[in-house]
């Protein structure tokens, strides 16, 4: 479990640092820029000289050694967001590599065993898979569940939809306890659903095995729209026959509205032909 706390934390940071990665780029550029320009302008201006020994040197004008200013404090600023932009990249794959190797030894799970015989593909094929070791179905809302990425986890209550908190931060690993407190917590059949956190919004989540969006389901924010009498997380007021009236009296409404819709296209139809 501290293992797989500090993936999760590593994947935090990462997330936190992809955000700051823009703005890094940003930096790079206008100090590539300013470098580029002063540089184009000092080359105008004959501030450099051919020098048999040395290649060639600056001319010590008062234009020329401020330009060679700008043009090395550009230099020295991309030399550092450079090399932080590298760190970035580098640490942080070796890090989470270092971490599975960990967790690997430590016989945590089979995947983390996997993951580390890996030699095509490497780390990123394995995060191809979800934490059950399949792979989910695409075009979700989310992206695949990852084992080492931290969830919000919801009870959503079958029969209309409606969904409360179970963790704010939770590993796959932990999804199995979540969809346990979930049951005892709620008298009416649950599910549990998941969302990346941070990164991600309760519209966007998914069942915990990440193959089904939540507004794939059924009764998908029923509770908003329509009070199912008998559909209760308590249980004095769960009655599954009142679920079933209501569920029986919604569709023979749906079907009534349909009906009615047709007929009148069907009058309409009728009088149009009879119309001169």
């Amino acid at each position: 479990m501290q293992l797989e706390q500090e993936l999760a934390n590593d994947w935090v940071r990462r997330q936190q640092s992809l955000s700051d990665g823009p703005k890094l780029e940003a930096k790079i550029r206008k100090y590539d820029r300013i470098f580029q320009t002063n540089q184009a302008k000092a080359n105008r201006s004959g501030c450099y000289q051919s020098n048999f020994i040395f290649g060639r040197s600056l001319v010590r004008t008062p234009k020329c050694l401020r330009l060679n200013r700008k043009i090395e404090d550009a230099r020295r600023q991309l030399t550092l967001l450079q090399e932080q932009r590298r760190a970035q990249r580098g640490g942080q794959s070796r890090r989470q590599n270092e971490l599975i190797a960990a967790l690997s030894r430590a016989g945590c799970s089979s995947n983390y065993r996997q993951a580390t015989r890996r030699s095509s593909g490497g780390f990123l094929g394995w995060l191809e898979q979800d934490s059950w070791g399949t792979t989910p179905r695409r075009g979700l809302e989310t992206s695949r569940i990852e084992p080492f990425a931290t969830y919000r986890t919801l009870c959503v209550r079958s029969c209309d939809g409606y969904y409360f908190p179970v963790s704010f931060s939770a590993l796959p690993s932990r999804f199995s306890q979540d969809l346990q407190k979930c049951r005892t917590q709620c008298a009416a059949p649950a599910e549990l659903y998941v969302y990346r956190n941070p990164g991600e919004e309760a519209e966007q989540m998914v069942s915990s095995d990440g193959r089904r969006a939540y507004s794939d389901h059924a009764n998908a924010w029923r509770y908003r729209k329509q009070y199912v009498k008998g559909c209760s997380c308590k249980a004095a007021e769960f009655d599954p026959n009142e679920i079933a009236a209501a569920n029986e009296a919604a569709e023979a409404e749906k079907n009534a509205k349909s009906g009615a819709g047709g007929a009148q296209f069907a009058d309409d139809k009728k009088k149009a032909q009879q119309t001169p």
